[in-house]
């Protein structure tokens, strides 16, 4: 006979809701209780929802700076000395190392020269294998040096020799070192600013979220990129004759975009609201189309302009140049009101390292840019704002065909440092290890340089003593 497949009798629903009916209707009233206090709670953000949501937030900035790509990267080698140094430095020109030439470094670099120490905060060459200088890494001195000291929060116990890195670095005319430390596994990133004599230890340390690539001016005082930790949701406002339009940037917690100028002695002299700048200009359009509302700009560069500097829109020398790239664009500050005189944007993307060179001409290191020769590589241009030029100076016309046809490429960061004379510049590439020094006018290469440190085999070497000389030199991208 076959099995009664009917539904269940009215009988059978009714004894199920006499047994179950409490504890689903006390279930179901919960959950509406849970979802509008939850209304509620994010309505007053009561007591624990900013502890809540700075603890999500955080975790998210933590695991996302775990990642290595925004590391500095150096390939370790076990050479002896004389083989490290020749294959570190070579001279694709006689011309080439004409100037004095710093080397950044950090934990475990250049340790065969600070063998007492984690490694050389940085070196300084005069020539192939030939140093001048090595500055010793003292970070739990550079610890001990802070006179600002910014709240972070850390992934694990903090040490700087650890979980700082050397992002970018400067020369003071008598030697001293300007540093930016960025950190690992913390929030924010922006580890501060250093100023190091040539014996490595701090003249002060400000753990002041800095970041990115700083400028030594002639004065000795110093612009460098900053940060703060704003609370979200920005809101831009562009009200025009016949509409009024406010849009907003959707992040809670996100980076508010500054730039410093810091003293001699590491005090605070100006503080530019980059952001706040820029949403008050006419350009402000733009801040729609950002990819990231936690970080809308991205100051990675300033510089300020040289005595020779003239162009459109009243541009003047001690004006400054800053690179905003998650806008691919920069602007010219002026050098009084810090009101944005002119913004450029141009077939670069994602750039770095935007420098004065001479009038109204400045070189900008092109990440992600292409054209349709050399599809696939990076590239260094010279922007021209007279006529709103750009000209590809690397790969240039005097570029070697072997670097031509290797499509050099760096999708997070790229550097340049240009030579005390502006013939020449150095151009580093993250990814690869590799930089050169080339002539601006025609890019022929000069040196070529491998981010190389024998990590595995140093023992027992003596510490070696050198002395840092007077003068301009340039440096290289850690």
């Amino acid at each position: 006979m076959a099995t009664d497949r009917r539904q269940p009798t009215t009988r059978v629903v009714f004894e199920w809701l006499r047994r179950r009916g409490p504890v689903v209707l006390f279930a179901g009233a919960l959950a509406v209780v849970v979802f509008l206090g939850g209304i509620q709670f994010a309505r007053t953000k009561a007591f624990p929802w900013e502890l809540l949501r700075s603890a999500k937030i955080t975790a998210e900035t933590l695991i996302a700076s775990r990642q290595p790509a925004w590391r500095s990267q150096a390939r370790p080698v076990d050479l002896p000395r004389d083989r490290l140094e020749a294959a570190r430095i070579v001279l694709r020109d006689p011309s080439g190392m004409a100037d004095r030439i710093v080397f950044p470094g950090g934990t475990g670099r250049f340790a065969e020269l600070c063998p007492e120490h984690p490694g050389c905060i940085a070196v300084e060459y005069v020539g192939p294998g030939q140093v001048a200088h090595a500055y010793p890494y003292r970070p739990g001195e550079i610890e001990q040096a802070a006179i600002v000291d910014l709240p972070f929060e850390f992934l694990g116990d903090f040490e700087l020799a650890n979980h700082g890195y050397l992002f970018a670095v400067d020369t003071y005319s008598n030697g001293d070192l300007l540093v930016v430390f960025h950190y690992r596994d913390a929030f924010p990133y922006a580890g501060g600013i250093a100023r190091i004599r040539p014996d490595g230890t701090p003249a002060w340390y400000r753990r002041d979220y800095s970041h990115h690539e700083p400028h030594v001016a002639a004065d000795e005082t110093v612009w460098v990129p900053a940060m703060r930790v704003g609370q979200g949701p920005l809101r831009v406002d562009y009200d025009a004759p016949k509409q009024q339009i406010a849009f907003e940037l959707p992040c809670e917690k996100p980076y508010v975009s500054l730039v410093r100028k810091i003293g001699p002695d590491g005090q605070l002299l100006e503080e530019i609201p980059v952001f706040e700048k820029l949403a008050a200009s006419r350009y402000r359009f733009l801040l729609r189309f950002n990819t990231n509302p936690c970080d809308p700009v991205h100051v990675n560069s300033v510089h300020e302009l040289g005595p020779d500097a003239a162009g459109p829109s009243g541009i003047r020398p001690g004006d400054i140049v800053v690179s905003l790239w998650q806008l691919s664009a920069f602007v010219v500050l002026d050098r009084d009101s810090f009101d944005i005189k002119t913004l450029f944007r141009g077939t670069f993307n994602r750039q770095h390292s935007v420098k004065h060179l001479t009038g109204s001409r400045f070189v900008v290191f092109d990440n992600w840019g292409v054209e349709a020769e050399r599809d696939g590589s990076s590239r260094v241009l010279v922007i021209d704002l007279a006529d709103r030029s750009e000209t590809t100076v690397f790969p240039g016309p005097g570029t070697p065909d072997d670097l031509v046809a290797a499509d050099l490429f760096t999708r997070l960061r790229g550097v340049l440092s240009v030579s005390p004379d502006r013939q020449k510049l150095i151009v580093t590439f993250l990814q690869g290890w590799k930089a050169f020094e080339m002539e601006i006018a025609t890019g022929k290469v000069l040196t070529e340089f491998a981010n190389l440190h024998d990590l595995s085999s140093i023992s027992d070497l003596e510490v070696v003593q050198f002395q840092p000389a007077p003068g301009p030199r340039y440096v290289l991208d850690p």
